[in-house]
């Protein structure tokens, strides 16, 4: 059950990186192409573990590798989207893309790979998921349709990322399977720049950004490459459904953070009164319940 702790300590990295990227979008001039662009282009860092144990890999798995990084940058630019929103809360928005990923991920997961559940970690599931649709709930606000259709792409491709990468997983090394698919990313992000209207605000933006905006960015990809081997170990030792439906614990670490930060950041649109509050706390309740069923 290592892969659990591993998921606690991505979890709490990832929680950092999530109100890091609401600060960078809410700036000025900030594009969610510009930013998925540079997100998937500085996963190509991992190649510096190439010589730890990388094997070459075959036509096949470069295929696959590649589809994982059209799933995932397509994720990413939805998933930013959401977040550039106006309208939309980081700590709402972020475990409702979260329990749709884990649903979709439930269904492709057991089509494409043939992965089940036992009975413990079905009632975990659905309470983990549970908890993640309440953490977000907000009663009598209603949020444009435009964003929840974002949601529901970027969860079911980042559904899709994730079942391709577990599926490549079994039949690699991590440290292969872990390159392959980074680079994969890397490359169809690259390829946002054949498009002129693309690259015109990726560059402008570039040049225009200011150097807190760029040093908080570097921070924040710092933190996910952090919280990325330990996820991708998780996914590499353990159930990728239930892997992706603990992601209620990033939650947990995103609402602390947004409560001790959100003076310090006024893009964090949380909600602080008592009700909601209450809450969060029977979410995070069930979200543990969960995890307790996980480990017993």
């Amino acid at each position: 059950m290592i892969w659990i702790l591993f998921l606690v300590i991505a979890h709490f990295f990832y929680g950092m990186v999530f109100i890091l990227d609401k600060y960078i979008l809410s700036r000025p001039k900030t594009n969610p192409i510009t930013y998925a662009f540079y997100v998937g282009v500085m996963g190509a860092g991992v190649l510096i573990l190439v010589p730890f144990g990388f094997i070459m890999p075959n036509s096949g798995e470069v295929f696959w590798s590649l589809i994982a990084g059209v799933f995932q940058v397509l994720a990413f630019i939805f998933f930013y989207k959401v977040l550039d929103s106006d309208k939309s809360e980081v700590s709402r928005m972020v475990p409702y893309v979260g329990a749709l990923t884990s649903i979709f991920i439930l269904i492709f997961s057991s089509l494409i790979i043939k992965e089940s559940l036992t009975d413990n970690q079905i009632v975990a599931f659905i309470l983990l998921v549970l908890g993640s649709l309440i953490i977000g709930f907000k009663k009598g606000e209603k949020l444009e349709k435009r964003i929840w259709w974002m949601a529901i792409f970027s969860g079911l491709f980042f559904a899709l990322f994730w079942v391709v990468t577990k599926y490549l997983f079994l039949g690699t090394n991590f440290l292969s399977g872990l390159i392959w698919v980074r680079v994969g990313v890397a490359i169809i992000a690259l390829t946002l720049l054949l498009s002129k209207k693309n690259r015109k605000v990726i560059f402008s933006e570039t040049k225009e950004s200011k150097p807190q905006t760029t040093r908080f960015f570097i921070l924040s990809r710092i933190l996910n490459a952090a919280g990325s081997l330990f996820i991708y170990g998780a996914v590499y030792l353990g159930n990728v459904s239930i892997v992706n439906a603990l992601q209620g614990l990033q939650y947990l670490f995103i609402l602390i953070l947004a409560i001790l930060l959100f003076k310090k950041i006024p893009s964090i649109k949380e909600q602080f009164s008592k009700k909601f509050l209450i809450q969060k706390i029977i979410a995070i309740v069930l979200i543990c319940t969960g995890l307790c069923f996980l480990v017993i």
